[in-house]
């Protein structure tokens, strides 16, 4: 995914989005872009950012330390599909530069580094032999009392002053020269923050030089912001931008750079440089030098893996054609993207022309070095979009026994065994099993629970995750396959299993007595009621049920009873549809259940998409029952009473109310024939309180 901050889009910008909330997709091969479905592997919906970090991990000179999974939740492991900030802090937390912070990401602001800027100050001072014990301790005062805002005032500007004018020697001069500088740069008075800064560069203190050379080039980004960006915050068109300012800070910061090419704070001026490209529309020497930042060690960077995904994103990602491209990090993440459903499938002009084969082969030059990288793109395509699984495994060899895995070698493994449950090979499974061991369990090993767990779904033997042996131990897998695929005997077994989480045991419950009522499994259900706890209490609402929680089956034992139809207890009818399933007296009082409790949409009844955990169908036997359509066949029953059938039309046509919509089903029935039965109520039987009360149809 793309997201641009102060962005004027173009139309080939427009393919971004934005973390907005929505619902994680549990997918394995996923290529619809999904703003909370990232995953630790490879893939075209990951956001664009996750592909890029993915990447820029396995450069690092040593991999990120993992984050430990809580005690707590030992089972679970801590990356599951996931939005960016969650997933690049569970895979990758990133830490500051050299003490420069965002600086070195290319953040312009000159409100943000007060802090490190008067730590810089006082640590130099203490080391200093030529100023006196007096003048010290004012300048220090001075320094930490300068309390910024960057709004024009500021705390602290009246004892910079003083010290200035208590300093005597030569060295405590400068230091309040410096002082000076720094009091104007955050007051926004840039000349004076530039005289003073620039008189800097006499001085015979190292770091006062340096820093003072350095300060110049941020004043001259400053200047360059004040006028860059809108009342909203967004950046300004190109030719509403001051080009002139921005020659004059790119090349401050170049001359700091020539005269310190390896100092203290070059990898800010360099993320500064970057930012006065950005502002400029100066798009190719941008991408040049984000392209130098690919190619090079992590540790010479002088900016985390993270931030530069981020900001390489934020800036130019979205902007930019495979065709302008030569890094091999920046390629892969591009055509991953044109390798989505939808948008950039279609060619459609808000995301990204789709790619081709003949145009993926002619990168291949620049990925000498990195064909595995290049191979495994060849493979995305030919599952992605060509649809050949079984080129895939030509492309990507078996390398399923590894201790550990890099996230390439992971993605590369993953897709190949994508394409072997694709063609249905035997040995899909085994295949999935033996990546277990390598797999990260922070964020590699949820991709290969989920990859086991649809397979053995699609197989149609969900229960399978859940014999002890398993390695599925995920909590939302497991209770995904519970609510969406489990039949009776695996509901009934880990209901009752005290190994089991209690999260685990309550939605198994929950989801076979629900299935028992809608599913006609009658005789089945005072045995499985049998299992709520005495003690049982609602928990959650049962139709926002997700992730880790559970409703409670307290509904089945306590259910809401304030009918207008004349019930005995939910037990009782249920007993006599075990006797008699047309009963037409019990059918009734189950639709007035459902429609209390509000059950009629459940949400065990809305399966995930056909290619997500959950999609394949439910395994539980027997046709869901139906309020409307139980309606339908009282009103024409000959052993109905008026009663009844007075009751079931006006029942059927509150399945509408009040927008029309279908409440009690998912058919679809003609405004007419809610007519017909309206006016069906008021004239068979108008001495009814239903024909009396109902005035309305929808």
């Amino acid at each position: 995914m793309f997201v641009l901050l102060f962005v004027v889009l173009s139309p080939m910008a427009a393919r971004a989005s934005s973390d907005s909330d929505c619902k994680p997709g549990w997918r394995v091969a996923g290529t619809e872009s999904n703003s909370c479905s990232n995953l630790a592997v490879l893939q075209p919906g990951n956001d664009t950012r996750a592909n890029l970090l993915l990447l820029l991990a396995d450069l690092e000179d040593k991999q990120p330390a993992p984050v430990r999974p809580d005690q707590e939740g030992a089972e679970k492991t801590l990356m599951e599909p996931s939005d960016w900030a969650t997933f690049r802090g569970t895979l990758y937390p990133s830490a500051a530069i050299g003490g420069n912070g965002p600086y070195a990401a290319g953040e312009g602001s000159r409100c943000r580094s007060n802090d490190a800027g008067a730590a810089d100050f006082v640590a130099t001072l203490k080391a200093e032999q030529g100023v006196t014990a007096g003048e010290r301790d004012k300048l220090i005062a001075a320094r930490q009392g300068l309390r910024p805002d960057c709004t024009g005032a500021g705390a602290g500007q009246e004892a910079v002053s003083a010290a200035a004018e208590h300093a005597q020697s030569p060295l405590a001069r400068d230091f309040a020269a410096y002082l000076s500088g720094a009091a104007a740069f955050y007051a926004g008075d840039f000349d004076t923050a530039a005289r003073h800064f620039t008189a800097l560069g006499g001085s015979a203190q190292p770091w006062l030089k340096e820093s003072g050379r350095y300060l110049l080039g941020r004043v001259e980004v400053n200047r360059l912001q004040a006028g860059a960006f809108d009342e909203y915050g967004n950046l300004r068109e190109v030719a509403q931008r001051d080009i002139g300012k921005a020659t004059e800070a790119e090349t401050a910061l170049q001359g700091y750079l020539t005269a310190y090419p390896n100092g203290r704070y070059a990898a800010s001026a360099r993320g500064l440089l970057r930012r006065v490209y950005w502002m400029s529309g100066a798009n190719a020497k941008l991408l040049a030098d984000y392209e130098r930042l690919l190619g090079q060690k992590a540790s010479e960077r002088g900016v985390s893996a993270a931030d530069l995904a981020e900001e390489l994103d934020t800036k130019l990602l979205p902007l930019l054609g495979t065709e302008q491209v030569r890094s091999p990090l920046l390629l892969a993440t591009l055509d991953l993207v044109r390798m989505r459903k939808g948008g950039a499938l279609s060619g459609e002009a808000c995301c990204s022309k789709a790619l081709t084969l003949e145009e993926l082969n002619g990168q291949r030059e620049f990925f000498a070095g990195k064909m595995n990288l290049f191979d495994f793109l060849l493979a995305s395509y030919q599952l992605h979009v060509a649809r050949q699984p079984r080129a895939v495994l030509g492309l990507i060899a078996d390398r399923a026994q590894q201790k550990n895995y890099d996230n390439l070698e992971f993605s590369r493994q993953v897709l190949r065994g994508v394409a072997l449950d694709s063609v249905k090979d035997r040995n899909a499974r085994g295949f999935w099993l033996d990546l277990v061991g390598g797999a990260s369990p922070t964020s590699q090993r949820v991709v290969i629970e989920l990859a086991l767990a649809m397979h053995d779904e699609r197989a149609g033997k969900p229960e399978r995750s859940f014999e002890p042996a398993s390695p599925v131990r995920n909590q939302t897998i497991r209770q995904t396959l519970l609510r969406y695929s489990a039949g009776p005997q695996l509901l009934r077994g880990q209901a009752k299993d005290t190994a089991a989480s209690p999260a685990e045991r309550a939605t198994a419950l929950y989801t076979l007595l629900y299935r028992d009522l809608t599913r006609g499994a009658y005789k089945a259900f005072p045995g499985d009621l049998a299992l709520v706890p005495t003690d049982a209490k609602p928990e959650a609402d049962p139709g926002d049920a997700e992730g880790d929680g559970a409703p409670s089956s307290d509904v089945f034992i306590k259910p809401e009873t304030a009918s207008d139809f004349p019930c005995p207890d939910l037990k009782s009818s249920i007993a006599t549809l075990s006797a008699t399933p047309r009963h037409i007296g019990a059918r009734l009082c189950l639709g007035e259940f459902i429609r209390l409790n509000g059950l009629d949409q459940a949400f065990l009844d809305t399966l995930p998409a056909k290619d997500e955990l959950g999609g394949n169908g439910v395994l539980f036997p027997g046709r869901k029952f139906s309020r409307l359509e139980a309606y339908r066949s009282i009103v024409s029953a000959a052993d109905a009473t008026s009663d009844q059938k007075a009751y079931s039309l006006y029942r059927a046509i509150w399945c509408f109310a009040p927008t029309s919509k279908n409440s009690c089903d998912d058919s679809v029935v003609p405004v007419a024939q809610r007519k017909a039965w309206f006016q069906k109520l008021k004239r068979d039987y108008s001495q009814s309180r239903w024909a009396q009360s109902l005035e309305y149809y929808w």
